[in-house]
């Protein structure tokens, strides 16, 4: 048994405030990190930092796990991802290094290669001699049969998750209290047949457990989040992990530390969480702690005093994007937790990406750093970046004395009698300790006794809670009696765990006693009794379950109450207690009504909660009417009432809005809103409301009144109704309204915004521009317009069809004039074009300014060129060259600009971002700009200096995820820009800052993904030097707080 992977999985446990830290400076190496050189770091004052590990001994550590005797399994890369996943399956190149410490001076001087040939190994933990390991498609166990350092031995246990080659993929697995394998998974979909021989199939991510020989699979917890990386456990047996995309970034956050619990669904919203079933017990669960785009990745739980007293069941987490290690002060908040938050460590390299924390016996911390190999999956610099090695690093407490033997070697546990063993449970060594409840387990039920005899007078409450998972684990009916006796334990903490074991073991001889715990005790013991009143399966439980609900406030018990009443399904007794007084009884009732199999719901249970009275109630009937179309009658009748009455709140609009989206195929709704909107009565923001429900809805034709009462609006005085209008005639390319639009193009009192709308619109559906539209998009690519026109401009030239004399005006006369910054998007007007004139006028524009190809990808530029004939290849042959000359300069460019960039103001920074450079057309920085590209609430934070620079000068260099560029070909055309949503009947792809374009998938014949970024790139050559001094300063202050201030001003 490895302490790791102990009681409490040694070394590896697991906030709202960002507050600001100041910490003592105590550095190893330089700022300036190269191949095998050692990073700078920062940590607080009082410890210190040293390599644990020699970097020859080492190549791109990701995750590492002790086993019992200090021995340390290091899950390793041996190269760049850029393989890809079918790669990386026919010759997986991954593999697991053993290292030691023979002489205990925290050095590891030993290492070996335990297994080799693996598929993305996203870490794992030591149980009883074999070492359990996640990588997809399989869970495995590696066994060392001869005990000489390699593994001889692979065992697959269980099989049918998801290989993706950024690193979403299936993790661990983590040990648990409680004597389960905890497994963490990705977005990517799993098809696994259990022990038991059940197929479990799905999409959504989530969190299993299984027992260490494979039975018992099942998913703990899920939802529509991405990624799911590690988890850790508190002594109660409460699961909290890292996780990425809880939301779409905005605002400055994007993933979050989770508290993960039986049963719960989790953010972001996701189709695949109705495709594969997942239960909700109200809305999605919340997070924990939110975070920006830091992509947080392993996490430990700091136990003993070996940082002092104020450390103990703190949190760490590894940030992969901003080179920190955060730490997370705990404590209770109701059934749940909450943090406080701040850097512990800080990295001076742009190249430093730690991936795992964990504590060593000795209590000092080991950080695994892995270095500059992972470039598929976050957008890391790709210019000639450095071949940099990862490391592992040792942090230890100045003047923390060393406890000798920490791991207990020499103490002979394994020989040791249970009477004997027992006075190590209080050893001031945790890894003694572990390793002594271990054996205990081992010896079954000769332990039971002394273990019961010691438990109460153990003073901490903390190894009073190991002791009743231990007895669980020995599962024996005299140790059950034991985990019996913990439930009045004078501790939540032991309470709680007992409850947990109970729970997981379907102990019904403890169901009276559960309810008397669900009805009055602390919030996280009832959460759990209610938990594990479902996990039995008692009917008895049921009007407990019910009368529970009458008093909870709380959202963790809430769910539990409600998730043990869907798993239940004691369908009488909920139809029976929805004319309960109580409206919060009504509502568990409700809620698990409409989620339990076998849709035991009726239409007149959710008419009574539309017409209730009580708020509470009627919004969980507007939240229940969303997953029932076919009852439309009394939901439309509800929304007709409603929006005429004038009752609807700005609170409710979301959830109605949900709701019309899922009735938007009613004729009697379609004709509703087409009437709403045409009354002179309804608000600009109740029609945008409206206008949302016809973007958004899936119907592969809109309605004719729709489309007629679209057609009305465009003479609205309201700018933002007629920008919604023109955005949505757009999106659904409604021909039948092109006179409408043509009369705002021509119209000379237009403004130029709305007649380029108005013209975009137009374009989706026929494409030929006249000759007066053609010179009025020349005329905008002027300098005497603002950069917004001017993009718009190149835009609308790309969508359009046009002629080759069109295009030989733009060759004559633009090519030549245009800076680099629109260059590269103008050069796309010419895709597809098979023109010998029009390929040598272009050549012969572009041989005139070669110098401003920098920003052109040299793919694309080839792809351009293919369909000419073979004198305009020929003519181009040179350019080709100097493509690649100035590629090579790249890195070269990228230093001279920022060592230039000196003295910015942040000030003068932010009128650049959001005017001349115009950044905001695209970009947010909280709820100011645009949502086309990523959310830069907090960019300064999570990228270096080096990185924002190249993203900005050369930004197909790399892509953010989910901000990839497609191309959608369809039978008549094609669309390249950002794809935002892909449903079963449709796909949605943004070609620009407006609203996105819905393709119906039979019109689709592929989906290519593509090199060239929708960011323009040479914004550097559009500002002088001065201004992009003070826009990089403006962006490296982000977000703004008195530390990133103090940052900023520090590198002028």
């Amino acid at each position: 048994m490895s302490l790791r992977t102990s009681t409490y999985r040694w070394g590896r446990r697991v906030s709202q405030t960002g507050g600001f830290f100041l910490a003592g400076l105590f550095l190893i190496g330089s700022t300036g990190q190269k191949p095998n050189e050692t990073p700078a770091f920062q940590v607080p004052d009082g410890f210190t930092i040293e390599r644990a590990v020699a970097p020859d001994l080492l190549s791109y550590p990701m995750f590492a796990s002790f086993d019992g005797a200090g021995r340390l399994f290091v899950f390793e890369s041996t190269g760049p991802n850029t393989m890809g996943t079918e790669k990386m399956l026919a010759e997986p190149s991954y593999h697991i290094r053993l290292l030691e410490d023979a002489d205990a001076d925290g050095q590891f001087e030993k290492s070996r290669i335990f297994a080799k040939n693996i598929p993305f190994p996203k870490g794992g933990v030591f149980y009883e001699g074999s070492l359990y390991v996640a990588e997809s498609p399989n869970l495995v166990k590696y066994t060392d049969t001869n005990d000489d350092g390699v593994s001889d031995k692979k065992d697959v246990i269980l099989t049918g998750w998801t290989l993706h080659a950024n690193g979403a993929t299936l993790g661990g697995p983590f040990f648990g209290p409680d004597g389960w394998l905890y497994l963490t998974d990705a977005r990517r979909g799993f098809s696994i047949t259990t022990k038991e021989g059940k197929l479990l199939k799905g999409k959504s991510a989530r969190i299993w457990r299984c027992r260490p020989d494979g039975t018992g699979l099942e998913s703990m917890a899920g939802g529509g989040f991405d990624n799911s990386i590690e988890i850790a456990f508190m002594p109660s047996g409460e699961t909290i992990g890292t996780m990425t995309y809880f939301v779409d970034p905005q605002d400055g956050q994007r993933d979050a530390l989770m508290h993960w619990v039986e049963g719960g669904t989790y953010p972001k919203p996701n189709p695949v969480i109705a495709q594969d079933g997942l239960k909700l017990t109200g809305d999605l669960m919340p997070t924990m702690t939110k975070m920006p785009r830091v992509a947080p990745s392993g996490i430990m739980r700091y136990r003993g005093v070996g940082f002092g007293a104020a450390y103990q069941n703190n949190l760490f987490n590894a940030e992969f994007n901003t080179g920190r290690i955060m730490r997370h002060i705990l404590s209770p908040d109701g059934a749940t937790f909450k943090t406080v938050d701040e850097v512990f460590l800080k990295s001076f390299s742009a190249d430093s990406h730690p991936t795992d924390v964990l504590q060593d016996a000795d209590g000092s911390m080991l950080m695994v750093v892995t270095g500059g190999w992972f470039i598929e999956g976050c957008p890391l610099s790709r210019v000639a970046k450095p071949d940099v090695q990862g490391g592992i690093y040792r942090i230890r407490k100045t003047g923390a004395p060393k406890p000798g033997d920490a791991w207990g070697k020499k103490l002979a546990l394994a020989k040791q009698t249970p009477q004997t063993l027992l006075k190590y449970l209080a050893d001031a060594r945790p890894a003694v300790r572990d390793n002594a409840m271990e054996q205990l387990i081992q010896r079954g039920n000769a332990a039971v006794n002394p273990l019961l005899t010691v438990l109460p007078a153990l003073k901490d409450k903390e190894l009073r809670a190991s002791a009743v998972f231990a007895l669980s684990r020995i599962n024996t009916p005299a140790a059950w009696n034991g985990v019996h006796k913990a439930l009045t334990d004078r501790s939540s903490v032991v309470r709680t765990a007992a409850v947990r074991a109970l729970g997981l073991h379907k102990d019904r001889m403890a169901v009276d006693k559960l309810i008397a715990l669900m009805q009055k005790d602390a919030l996280p013991v009832r959460r759990q009794a209610a938990t594990a009143l479902g996990q039995i399966g008692d009917q008895k439980a049921v009007p407990a379950l019910l009368n529970a609900a009458a008093s909870n406030t709380d959202r963790f018990v809430g769910h539990a109450i409600v998730h043990s009443l869907i798993t239940l399904r004691n369908t009488e007794l909920l139809v029976r207690a929805l004319e309960n007084p109580s409206s919060k009884i009504r509502i568990a009732a409700l809620i698990a009504l409409d989620q339990m199999d076998g849709a035991p719901l009726q239409k007149t249970h959710l008419a009574a909660a539309l017409a209730a009275r009580e708020t509470d109630f009627q919004k969980t009937g507007i939240w229940v009417a969303s997953h029932h179309p076919e009852w439309s009658d009394i939901v439309i009748g509800f929304l007709e009432k409603k929006m005429k009455d004038g009752t609807l709140s700005d609170a409710d609009a979301g959830s109605v809005r949900e709701l019309m989206l899922t009735f938007s195929k009613e004729p009697a709704l379609q004709n509703f809103l087409a009437a709403q909107l045409a009354s002179a009565a309804t608000t600009s923001a109740r029609k945008g409301l409206l206008l949302d429900v016809m973007a958004k809805c899936t119907l592969k034709k809109l309605p004719d009144a729709w489309v007629e009462e679209l057609g009305n609006q465009l003479r609205s005085n309201d700018e933002q109704v007629l920008s919604q209008v023109l955005g949505l005639i757009e999106s659904r390319r409604i021909k039948v309204l092109n006179p409408h639009l043509d009369r705002i193009v021509q119209a000379e009192k237009t403004p130029v915004g709305f007649r380029l709308k108005a013209l975009s619109a137009r374009i989706m559906s026929s494409p030929a521009l006249s000759d007066t539209e053609f010179q009025r998009l020349l005329t905008y690519l002027g300098p005497s317009f603002d950069s917004p026109v001017r993009q718009q401009a190149v835009r609308l030239l790309n969508h359009a069809e046009l002629t080759n004399d069109q295009l030989l005006v733009i060759a004559r006369t633009q090519i030549g004039k245009t800076d680099a910054f629109l260059l590269p998007p103008l050069l796309s007007a010419f895709e597809g074009n098979r023109d010998e004139r029009v390929g040598q006028e272009l050549i012969t524009a572009l041989q005139a300014v070669s110098g401003r190809l920098d920003n052109v990808p040299e793919q694309d530029f080839q792809n351009l060129l293919k369909p000419f004939p073979a004198s305009v290849q020929t003519q181009a042959a040179p350019l080709l060259v100097k493509l690649k000359s100035l590629h090579a300069e790249r890195l070269a460019h990228l230093q001279n600009l920022e060592a230039r960039l000196q003295g910015g103001d942040v000030g003068e920074g932010r009128k650049l971002f959001y005017g001349k450079a115009s950044c905001s057309t695209c970009h947010a920085v909280g709820a100011e700009g645009g949502r086309f590209g990523p959310d830069l609430t907090n960019i300064g934070e999570i990228r270096s200096q080096h990185d924002i620079l190249e993203a900005i000068v050369y930004p197909s260099a790399s892509f953010a995820r989910e901000y990839e560029t497609f191309r959608v070909v369809t039978k008549n055309t094609s669309y390249t820009g950002i794809l935002k949503e892909q449903l079963p009947e449709s796909v949605v792809i943004e070609l620009g800052p407006a609203p996105g374009l819905r393709i119906a998938r039979s019109e689709i014949t592929a989906i290519e993904p593509q090199t060239l970024s929708m960011m323009p790139p040479g914004l550097d050559q559009q500002l002088n030097p001065t201004e992009m001094a003070h826009l990089i300063a403006f962006l490296n202050a982000l977000p703004y707080r008195l530390d990133r201030m103090i940052q900023a001003s520090q590198k002028k």
